[in-house]
């Protein structure tokens, strides 16, 4: 079908408003979704009913990568549960509680295991989200401000990591476009002397440090924070046994080592003697990685719930429908999860479909100052990847277009001695597709942000929108739009972290905190 230009941009704006007014998630994507079809359905309404069904929601929920989301994120959804009733977790907490006495010390614990979770971003949401959620609770700390933190070191996180499921795919788009233009030399040593000018995923990491060691916030994230109240566990139940945080900690040091295990693997098998680490890594298959560590870790914590229940439970008998018992509510727990996931990868499909990344490209022309060339990319990228809900698609979409532009107007440049404009042009699409991915309410980081922390979706989209909106904007006046100019990528990295101080300092304070709740008064979020 032909593009119905500007149109295409209507299923997405009907996404994000309704979301953010209505904060009825599945309805505002179905919605979306539905004005999607017609739109390719030629405005024919039972047409339009059915092509939602078959082929936009059969096509996405059967795709193989999806299937794969689907299970790991149920693996570990189980796990947890599994760990929850065995006491591993409230165990593990008690021993982290010591050193995270505190809301700010809790987030900053928060904002660490988020940094430790490097390789992979959905591992980052699932674990480090249902893994700091009871401490969180226990503090007083709002799940919004837990999914922000968990959602602020996932794709930023990802995308900048040496090692990560990011880095191959990123390279190998890079390699493309320098051999396109005759670039001689190693991606990755391009990739290497980019990381300075990926502004944006370096600034809100930088920005997540700072929300978390100050204690301040401001917009909606205040208002929840203000309202959040301390959790205490009820005064009935007997401090549980140290020992018992090993039902936590050995399933989840299972499922990261595993992974970690299996991207090594799978990459050595086909990759030359001499592979670099990130080629070794990028030939893996991060997806079937995922799902041998969340079933490495739903296994052991099944094992380890049924010795440590033994004697409670009344036998092994009792112990293993006990853990049974907690594998099918912690999959039960996910049902709405996994139906905003649906409805998210249709949209996106379907806008897709439509041509709406086409048609940005298309719209910005082809007149672009040298000088505004990163900049325009990173304005792209975002807008691409924020209405898309897809960084790697935007990645794919925008490199090959603006870094042979880029490498145009620098004729002499090279792979190990690229100037400032190729490279704050490719690390503008990077971190242009990395805003996007962590803004857009239907990317699968924020979805899985939001499962993972036990937060109202709506509620995640809308307190982090301002805090990312205000990094964006920072990185894009103060290091991208300059870069192309000369200056030090480190000494604009330095303006733009003072600048997102002065933000924080001029707009955040604290929030007011009310006492603890009673421990007789049942907690009203969601577990």
């Amino acid at each position: 079908m032909d593009s119905p230009g500007p149109l295409s941009l209507l299923p997405v704006v009907l996404a994000v408003v309704l979301t953010l007014r209505t904060r009825q998630v599945v309805l505002s994507l179905l919605l979306a979704v539905l004005s999607a079809a017609l739109l390719l359905s030629g405005g024919h309404p039972w047409q339009a009913v059915m092509y939602v069904v078959d082929p936009l929601l059969m096509d996405v929920i059967a795709a193989r990568d999806h299937v794969q989301v689907m299970l790991f994120s149920l693996f570990i959804a189980a796990t947890i549960q599994v760990v929850s009733r065995a006491g591993g977790t409230r165990a593990l907490v008690e021993l982290v509680a010591r050193l995270a006495r505190g809301r700010r010390s809790g987030m900053v614990t928060t904002w660490l295991a988020g940094m430790l979770v490097f390789f992979d971003d959905y591992a980052n949401c699932l674990v480090v989200g249902t893994t700091m959620r009871p401490l969180s609770d226990r503090l007083g700390i709002s799940r919004a401000k837990l999914a922000y933190l968990v959602d602020s070191t996932a794709a930023p996180m990802a995308t900048v990591a040496l090692v990560s499921t990011w880095i191959g795919f990123e390279v190998g788009l890079m390699d493309e476009a320098l051999k396109g233009q005759g670039v001689e030399g190693s991606a990755y040593a391009f990739f290497l002397a980019g990381l300075p000018y990926r502004f944006y995923p370096l600034l809100a990491l930088a920005f997540g440090a700072m929300i978390a060691v100050s204690g301040r916030d401001f917009g909606p994230m205040l208002a929840s924070e203000s309202a959040a109240r301390p959790v205490p566990p009820p005064d009935d139940e007997a401090p549980p046994s140290p020992a018992l945080a090993l039902v936590a900690v050995v399933p989840v040091g299972a499922l990261v080592g595993v992974t970690g295990w299996s991207l090594w693997r799978q990459g050595t098998t086909d990759a030359a003697d001499s592979a670099r680490l990130f080629e070794i890594i990028g030939g893996a298959d991060g997806y079937v990685a995922m799902l041998e560590g969340s079933t490495a870790g739903l296994v052991l914590a099944v094992l380890l719930a049924i010795a440590a229940r033994w004697r409670v439970a009344g036998g092994p008998v009792a112990a293993t429908k006990e853990s049974m018992d907690a594998v099918v509510a912690g999959m039960g727990e996910l049902v709405e999860a996994l139906v905003v996931l649906f409805l998210a990868w249709a949209l996106g499909s379907a806008i897709g479909e439509l041509g709406t990344g086409q048609w940005i490209m298309s719209a910005v022309g082809d007149a672009v100052a040298p000088w505004s060339l990163p900049a325009i990319t990173f304005v792209l990228s975002a807008g691409i990847a924020f209405a898309t809900g897809t960084s790697f698609g935007t990645m794919g979409m925008v490199m090959p277009l603006c870094l042979p532009l880029a490498l145009q107007l620098d004729p002499t440049a090279s792979a190990l001695a690229a100037g400032p404009i190729p490279l704050a042009t490719a690390a503008a699409v990077l971190s242009g597709a990395t805003w996007g991915d962590h803004c857009s309410p239907i990317s699968d980081t924020t979805v899985l942000s939001s499962t993972g922390s036990g937060c109202d979706h709506a509620e995640h989209v809308a307190t982090q929108l301002p805090y990312a909106l205000a990094v964006g904007l920072v990185s894009l006046l103060c290091c991208t739009l300059p870069a192309a100019l000369g200056p030090s990528p480190w000494l604009l990295l330095g303006i733009g972290v003072v600048a997102c101080g002065l933000i924080l300092l001029v707009l955040g304070r604290a929030p007011a905190q009310p006492p603890a709740r009673s421990t007789a008064t049942p907690d009203p979020r969601p577990d």
